[in-house]
């Protein structure tokens, strides 16, 4: 899902009162079981907004409703990223009780798919970026998340054009409750007044993946995604309870991983985007 996006530029100068509107349909096959027809729902719009809005809202409850749970979060980047296939034939896939989903398109396709899942890469044209970041954090993010949620992203080559993404979770999944947070030991995490020097020496020791839990890793990598977040927003991006969306959040503020923002919500703190930083070099 890479290079210009024609149609995009053709109707979205500034100057076109009706630079937002198109043709966009959307074709979802959701398979209840493989020993049966898919189930076809097909939609149509013509603003871009709502395609991305509306379409990634549609996958989620459709694979929600058979037991899926790869987080909404995920599904919209990928949405978003059909700006850059033009929003050629997009066939979306539900399959394996919502845990695996394929979004397929006729797109221009992606020539390096490696350097797609390096933070910075990106076709964005100036057009784009009106409707997405463009700054080539989608596929990481995406990678980041459904690893730590047990999963995983697989990007190919479609028949004659355009790029077949495939997002799949495990169909098991060990339960988190059993590791709650407030029988943890409170983390010694480095203060932000020690020297650099001194941070990268402790980091072998302090940030070697044990800190924290795998749910906690999740919340602070959504909160990346979203910026900032709260009990209700975790509770439904990754399908954990409100009671213990709240608590998590409680102890990764008081760990100094989060802080609250002027909204109530919390944000990543410098102590929280350098623990993730250390944890995407090192996994």
């Amino acid at each position: 899902m890479s290079g210009d996006s024609a149609k995009l530029n053709n109707n979205s100068s500034p100057g076109n009162p009706n630079r937002n509107i198109m043709d966009i349909p959307v074709r979802i096959a959701v398979y209840d079981n493989m020993r049966s027809i898919p189930r076809i729902i097909d939609l149509n719009f013509n603003d871009i907004n709502n395609f991305i809005n509306e379409t990634s809202e549609k996958t989620y409850n459709l694979s929600h409703e058979i037991g899926g749970r790869i987080p909404y979060t995920i599904i919209k980047e990928i949405i978003e990223n059909l700006i850059h296939a033009d929003f050629k034939e997009v066939i979306i896939t539900v399959l394996d009780s919502g845990n695996h989903i394929i979004v397929t398109d006729q797109g221009p396709g992606i020539e390096d798919k490696e350097k797609a899942f390096l933070p910075g890469y990106t076709s964005a044209t100036s057009k784009m970026k009106e409707y997405i970041r463009g700054v080539g954090s989608g596929f990481p993010i995406i990678k980041e998340t459904i690893t730590f949620s047990g999963g995983s992203i697989d990007v190919k080559d479609n028949i004659k054009r355009g790029t077949v993404i495939s997002l799949k979770l495990g169909l098991t999944e060990k339960s988190e409750e059993v590791q709650g947070s407030c029988s943890e030991p409170a983390a010694e995490l480095p203060s932000d007044t020690v020297s650099e020097e001194k941070t990268q020496t402790d980091s072998l020791d302090k940030f070697n993946g044990k800190i924290l839990s795998d749910r906690q890793k999740k919340i602070l990598f959504v909160i990346l995604e979203l910026e900032e977040a709260g009990p209700s927003t975790i509770a439904k991006e990754l399908g954990f309870s409100l009671s213990t969306s709240y608590r998590e959040l409680i102890y990764l503020e008081k760990n100094k991983l989060l802080t609250p923002s002027s909204s109530g919500k919390r944000r990543l703190s410098k102590k929280g985007i350098k623990y993730l930083e250390y944890y995407s070099n090192n996994i």
